[in-house]
């Protein structure tokens, strides 16, 4: 929420261009009212342009989708012999996979700042 308030006053001086994106470390299907706490702290603050970023990833043997830490919650892989796909938003656009990206694109990932406690 401090974010929002920090990048709202800005949005009605640049009209050039603008966005605010939160990270979220958690699947928001799993809690729909953080979501629209975060939807309305945007509106209620002015934000002209905002995006909500949150991990998806899907197990290609299974099929299970969500986050996936670690092993898979649905049939208990992991990832050593065949990778999860992980659904990311890197540089503006959202990849499944890291494995083609350059070491500044991933240190993006790895120092990436998630929100927590929305709710």
């Amino acid at each position: 929420m401090d974010k929002i308030r920090l990048e709202a006053p800005y949005h009605t001086l640049t009209n050039a261009g603008h966005i605010t994106f939160v990270e979220v470390d958690g699947d928001l299907t799993k809690n729909p009212k953080a979501f629209e706490k975060i939807i309305h702290a945007m509106c209620d603050a002015g934000i002209g342009y905002g995006s909500i970023n949150h991990p998806v990833d899907r197990d290609t043997v299974c099929g299970y989708t969500g986050v996936i830490k670690g092993n898979c919650p649905q049939c208990g892989r992991s990832e050593e012999k065949m990778p999860f796909e992980r659904i990311r938003r890197i540089t503006g656009y959202l990849v499944g996979t890291l494995d083609r990206f350059n070491s500044a694109k991933r240190k993006e990932v790895e120092e990436r700042i998630t929100h927590e406690n929305a709710e």
